[in-house]
């Protein structure tokens, strides 16, 4: 617009005050018009500093992030934090990258912040697929002949550990990190039918076959029409003669 209205004769320090730049500026830009085109007056994006790491090192750090756990590296936190992946860049290529330098890396590999999901050490993902498949489906069928509802019967509590932070990851791929699944205080049981039916006791101290017998009875006075099919563990608690006899009433 500038290099238009001086063609059009108006003065080049008269243009260049109107939009309150430096006064050399323009010229630089005329002289650029003259030997270029127009074309030459587009703006561009600034390149800034070269980057430290080779494309093919800015793959290897997506690699390490991706699907992984900063523990598997020898790191004694489980989340994927802009230290850590510095510190990681330090120890395997020998390069110091600021923190800034690390999020817009993370950027680029299209790398974003997030909560990730609770995985247990102990979960067995071939014994959850045999649940669903097998087992499952032979107590639906197994209730369905009976004419009996399905009840899932467990306990639950509250911990005293922090809520899980956020970590790095993948754009779009929700990250999953290992953690412990042992409870470490248990204070409430219940029992939940398909329906949507709920049953619940609060008890205190490490549970026992009283507790579940007091939901076990609960369930068993629902009223359908020939009998009650329970989802129960296999620990102590639920595998005592009281729970037994309660299971069978």
């Amino acid at each position: 617009m500038a290099c238009r209205r001086v063609r059009e004769g108006e003065r080049p320090s008269d243009v260049i005050a109107s939009y309150g730049l430096c006064r050399t500026s323009i010229y630089r830009w005329l002289r650029a018009e003259r030997k270029h085109g127009e074309q030459a007056l587009q703006s561009t994006k600034g390149t800034g500093r070269p980057s430290k790491l080779t494309d093919k090192q800015k793959k290897q750090v997506r690699r390490w992030i991706c699907g992984k756990d900063p523990r598997q590296y020898g790191f004694d936190f489980g989340l994927w934090t802009r230290q850590v992946i510095a510190a990681l860049i330090k120890e395997r290529m020998g390069i110091d990258l600021g923190l800034t330098a690390v999020g817009r890396l993370l950027a680029e590999l299209n790398i974003t912040p997030q909560k990730p999901l609770r995985r247990a050490y102990e979960r067995d993902p071939e014994a959850i697929k045999k649940w669903k498949t097998e087992t499952y489906p032979e107590i639906r069928t197994r209730a369905w002949e009976r004419g009996a509802d399905i009840f899932f019967l467990d306990e639950a509590g509250i911990r005293s550990d922090c809520a899980l932070g956020r970590t790095w990851g993948e754009k779009g791929r929700k990250t999953i990190v290992q953690t412990s699944g042992q409870r470490q205080s248990a204070n409430a049981i219940s029992a939940v039918n398909v329906q949507g039916a709920f049953w619940y006791n609060v008890y205190t101290g490490r549970l026992n076959a009283n507790d579940v017998c007091y939901v076990s009875a609960a369930v068993h006075a629902w009223p359908t029409q020939t009998g009650v099919s329970c989802g129960r563990s296999s620990s102590r608690p639920y595998s005592s003669l009281c729970c037994q006899l309660c299971a069978i009433a």
